[in-house]
């Protein structure tokens, strides 16, 4: 009877599950989220959990029902379990057996009766477990209309953040808009501060450029005169140096004359010994005169020399300074870079050494409208490096905008000696950073000299085809 009992509900637990899974197989599958509620009610007892608490309550609830351990197919409460033990039909069951072994009569009568009772707990088993499937089908039930209600509570939210947000963007909005509009009105009152600034900078420019005109064109009167002079100098130097030239030549033909009279007399008197020494000592006497004069004359042709190779310095400086007040009133390179290229190096070092020349390099302007600046370079040194070392100086000149600027003036500048090697990637240029200063634009500036030695310039291939490039790159 027990064996037929299991096997039933066996049966009954099988079909149910191959129901279930028949029913599973056949909807269509559905991705749910999981949502966890703030609180949960119990489907046995009715009473509210919190999430966290929920599971564990569902494992020690007293009104859960579970099936009996005696194999009645009965589901009862936990809480009366223990009860229901004491009255089991199961055990009541075996004791009613174990009395009917004891007469036959009412061992028939037993098996009608557990007959009936089977088909009885058949059906209620039948029951229940319908009954358990809808209990599970209403726990999925509330379980995805929690999910939804948490849903539709992370989309209302979400709403409300989102209409937050967008309120406080149409705010931000408007702020921007009135900022911006303020923005526009202020700079169109800046552009039009910096119109008039370029308007009354255009007038100031235009009359300094008048001025340094008339500058240019007096200084083009005086350079004219001077030239007209150093012309009359010239001519006059010229004449001197003629004349100088005829005189010695007319000394030149009196000491041969004389010559000739004294190996006439030596000739004629050689006897006489006292006269042939007295006129050994005036002849010792006239030539010594003669090479007196000869070396005046020399020294004076080298000084009207070093004279003249001075005034025409001083022409090519009187030039340079008109160049320099054209370029002054407009200087093309301002971008604070420069490269000067030295043609005829050997020469110009050979005129350095000789007159103690200066090379003056293009003046140019760190920026737009800022200090004019030029390099100059002594070629064979100056002072204690003469002879030695390559001197030069960054210079700040007197520019037109110097009222403008901002004094002093502190520089930063690389004086770079550029290899010429033919391999871009084997040269190894030789740069050095100077630091120019001064105090205002009518400041006398002290000379700030750097260095660079012979043996530096003549190495590698900074020197090729008799040039060199120098460039300057003020940093700062």
């Amino acid at each position: 009877m027990s064996l037929t009992k299991g096997s039933s509900r066996r049966d009954l637990s099988k079909d149910s599950n191959q129901n279930q899974n028949h029913n599973h197989n056949d909807s269509p599958p559905k991705s749910t989220t999981i949502v966890k509620y703030e609180k949960s009610s119990c489907l046995f007892c009715n009473e509210w959990f919190d999430a966290q608490t929920f599971t564990e309550h569902l494992i020690h609830c007293g009104q859960v029902l579970e099936e009996c351990p005696n194999g009645c197919q009965a589901f009862i409460p936990r809480i009366r379990m223990r009860s229901h033990q004491k009255e089991c039909p199961r055990i009541n069951l075996q004791n009613q057996n174990a009395n009917n072994r004891m007469s036959v009569s009412m061992d028939r009568l037993d098996r009608q009766s557990d007959q009936r009772l089977l088909v009885i707990e058949q059906d209620v088993g039948t029951i229940r477990s319908v009954l358990n499937e809808e209990i599970r089908q209403r726990l999925h039930l509330i379980t995805d209309v929690g999910n939804i209600r948490k849903q539709n509570q992370v989309v209302e939210d979400w709403t409300r953040d989102t209409e937050k947000a967008l309120e406080e963007l149409r705010n931000q909005m408007d702020e921007e808009t009135n900022r911006r509009a303020f923005a526009i009105e202020q700079n169109q009152l800046d552009v039009q501060y910096c119109c008039d600034i370029t308007q009354s900078l255009k007038e100031q420019v235009q009359s300094r450029l008048d001025e340094a005109q008339k500058l240019i064109n007096q200084l083009s009167a005086d350079v004219t005169f001077h030239q007209n002079q150093l012309n009359d100098n010239i001519l006059k130097l010229e004449e001197l140096i003629f004349e100088n030239e005829r005189l010695n030549r007319e000394k030149f033909f009196q000491i041969e004359e004389f010559l000739q009279q004294i190996n006439e007399d030596i000739k004629t008197k050689l006897g006489n010994s006292d006269y042939v020494t007295s006129k050994q000592a005036t002849l010792d006497y006239e030539v010594k005169n003669v090479k007196n004069i000869v070396c005046e004359t020399e020294e004076r042709c080298d000084k009207l020399d070093r004279a003249l190779h001075q005034t025409m310095q001083n022409l090519s400086d009187l030039e340079a300074q008109m160049a320099m007040q054209q370029r002054i009133a407009s200087v093309q390179n301002i971008r604070g870079h420069l490269i000067w290229r030295i043609k005829d190096y050997s020469k110009k070092l050979e005129e350095s050494k000789q007159y103690d020349t200066i090379l003056h390099s293009t003046m140019f302007s760190n920026k737009a409208f800022s200090y004019a600046l030029r390099l100059d370079i002594f070629l064979n040194g100056k002072g204690t490096w003469k002879g030695r070392n390559v001197i030069a100086c960054l210079n700040v000149l007197s520019g037109e905008y110097d009222p403008l600027l901002a004094w002093p003036c502190r520089l930063q500048a690389e004086i770079i000696i550029r290899d010429q090697n033919s391999n871009l990637a084997e040269a190894e240029d030789y740069i050095k950073t100077v630091n120019v200063r001064k105090k205002s634009d009518d400041f006398i500036q002290s000379n700030q000299y750097f260095h660079i030695p012979h043996r530096v310039i003549t190495s590698r291939n900074y020197i090729r085809n008799d040039s060199l490039f120098i460039e300057v790159r003020v940093l700062k």
